[in-house]
């Protein structure tokens, strides 16, 4: 736990949500010159670790994927260290795996002692289909179905997680109050 100079637990915050929920768009909305903390990407540290092969992420065995997870969760630490703030993760808890077609848990045991908060975005499988059509730079699954799957499971770990280790859990549903809500609870 890291602690700053007035004895305050610093929060280490994973901001999580299915593909194409809207977390990067809610990240641009809020105002995040206002908030003293540190904001990062847990796929942006990992690309920079990887570089071209980040592509191919998704394709490799499960404990060399594990290994990269444990090395993000390790930069994640020196980042709040040197910065003595509250660190805000953009990040995910599952995802849907293109290889094998099922919805992962990727959220570490070493992650359940890192985090202290889960701020999970929730939404309609209509929103969520709308965006990922929208959105062709990624590849993302359009199957409503599935997208339903996605956000049911997403939220049950976070519950789930949320229960078993103490960790606080903060569900915003995206509609018109997300950006007052997501800021609410950034200056808690």
């Amino acid at each position: 736990m890291t602690i700053v100079d007035n004895g305050v637990p610093l929060r280490k915050i994973c901001f999580t949500g299915v593909r194409g929920v809207g977390k990067s768009t809610l990240l641009r909305e809020i105002d995040k010159g206002d908030l003293d903390m540190c904001f990062t990407s847990g796929s942006g540290i990992l690309q920079e670790m990887m570089g071209d092969e980040y592509s191919h992420f998704e394709y490799l065995p499960e404990y060399k994927k594990y290994v990269y997870r444990l090395r993000v969760r390790d930069t994640l630490q020196k980042i709040q260290e040197q910065h003595g703030k509250d660190l805000l993760v953009d990040s995910h808890l599952t995802v849907y795996n293109l290889k094998t077609g099922n919805i992962d848990l990727i959220f570490t045991h070493m992650d359940y002692g890192f985090y202290t908060d889960i701020i999970l975005l929730d939404s309609t499988p209509e929103r969520v289909y709308t965006y990922r059509v929208r959105d062709t730079s990624k590849k993302r699954i359009i199957d409503k179905e599935l997208i339903h799957k996605e956000l049911e499971f997403e939220k049950q770990e976070a519950m789930r997680i949320s229960a078993e280790c103490g960790l606080r859990l903060h569900i915003i549903e995206m509609n018109n109050t997300a950006t007052e809500n997501m800021m609410s609870i950034l200056r808690g």
